[in-house]
């Protein structure tokens, strides 16, 4: 791994984004904003676009600013470069991860970075693997003794030969209405929420398009919660931020369309169940072994805390709850006269941070030739 000091130059940045899931738009959008939050003090920054076959093209501002990854696709064979992976280690010090979904926080883009040697922003291979996939980490929260969602989970082999049958174990085992996801899938792609029998069928048809495997949940009424978590050894949690939508769920399209959700920083809720979803959250982090930053998802039930999902990314735009979350935290600067300020982290010094702790995280890690 790159460990060496840059003391007499700036760290080379190079922020990966676009890619080849359904959150390619969301990650464009994440990793403009980012791109442009660099300390341009410390930092160089250099745009790395993932297109829709994962070929990696370093691309101009011009590129950058364009609002669709189709509209960039278009422009790459006359203004972009094509970059090799295994060229990474030369042109950059630092890979900030801003891909989502598939590809992106499932392990694969960070286990080809552990290969070339190029630190990078967030979670392992793994951790960042078993955060992707809903049951694993399910299974490991509720054998860990966090309050989850009853579920059952449903291979696209299985469903073939039984419909009948398992449209009987959701009716006893689950119950109506039920929330229908992909299993390896984010940003509400592929979810549904049936009420009855005929439109199970066809929300768990819907969700095989995303993904070979379908995990299908109890629906938890309740205040829907998004608590970001921060740091290496020794992560915090930021105060969770509840969201306010129409519907039956948070869609693809509450989340990321201005005015169609209300978001509260903190939850409104008791300082008591705050607090137990900031200690549940940095838990589980350290359970799933979440460094730098990531997130929990979950829901607020009277006094109960449900964990829906931890996530080793999120989304970074002008008004995510994540700068929200951070607005409410005070962070320690040494004062022009020497001494020490508390002040607010603001985007520009989150996103830092979130570059200084990868710097940090991958120190012990060695290389083996």
């Amino acid at each position: 791994m790159q460990t060496e000091k840059f003391s007499n130059r700036k760290v080379r940045i190079g922020v990966i984004f676009g890619g080849r899931s359904s959150e390619k738009e969301v990650s464009l959008a994440t990793g403009r904003y980012v791109f442009h939050l660099l300390d341009l003090s410390r930092f160089e920054g250099m745009a790395l676009f993932m297109d829709k076959e994962g070929m990696l093209w370093e691309i101009p501002e011009k590129l950058v600013i364009l609002n669709k990854t189709d509209d960039i696709e278009a422009k790459l064979q006359q203004e972009g470069k094509e970059i090799r992976f295994e060229d990474l280690p030369g042109m950059v010090d630092l890979i900030f991860i801003a891909l989502l979904g598939k590809y992106g926080e499932d392990g694969s883009i960070q286990g080809i970075l552990e290969l070339i040697g190029v630190v990078y922003t967030g979670s392992d291979v793994l951790a960042s693997a078993v955060c992707m996939n809903k049951k694993m980490h399910k299974r490991i929260l509720a054998d860990s003794g966090f309050l989850v969602p009853k579920d059952i989970a449903v291979g696209k082999n299985e469903w073939e030969k039984g419909k009948e049958e398992i449209e009987s174990r959701v009716e006893k085992e689950i119950g109506f209405p039920c929330v229908v996801k992909p299993v390896c899938e984010g940003s509400s792609v592929g979810v549904a929420v049936p009420k009855k029998g005929e439109e199970l069928l066809k929300a768990i048809e819907n969700a095989f398009f995303w993904d070979p495997e379908v995990l299908i949940e109890e629906y938890i009424q309740g205040k829907e919660f998004m608590c970001v978590v921060w740091g290496n050894e020794n992560p915090q949690a930021m105060l969770p931020t509840e969201v306010e939508f129409s519907g039956d769920f948070h869609t693809y399209e509450s989340k990321y369309m201005p005015g169609k959700a209300r978001y509260y920083t903190p939850i409104r809720v008791s300082d008591a169940v705050v607090r137990a979803v900031q200690r549940q959250a940095v838990e589980i982090a350290n359970l799933m072994g979440i460094v730098g930053y990531g997130r929990i998802d979950g829901y607020v039930v009277g006094e109960k805390v449900y964990i829906g999902e931890p996530h080793t990314g999120t989304i970074m735009v002008p008004s995510s709850y994540v700068f929200q979350q951070a607005a409410k935290q005070k962070v320690e600067l040494k004062s022009q006269a020497g001494g020490k300020v508390r002040v607010t982290l603001n985007p520009k010094m989150l996103v830092t941070r979130i570059i200084e702790m990868a710097q940090e995280g991958h120190q012990g890690k060695m290389r083996i030739l």
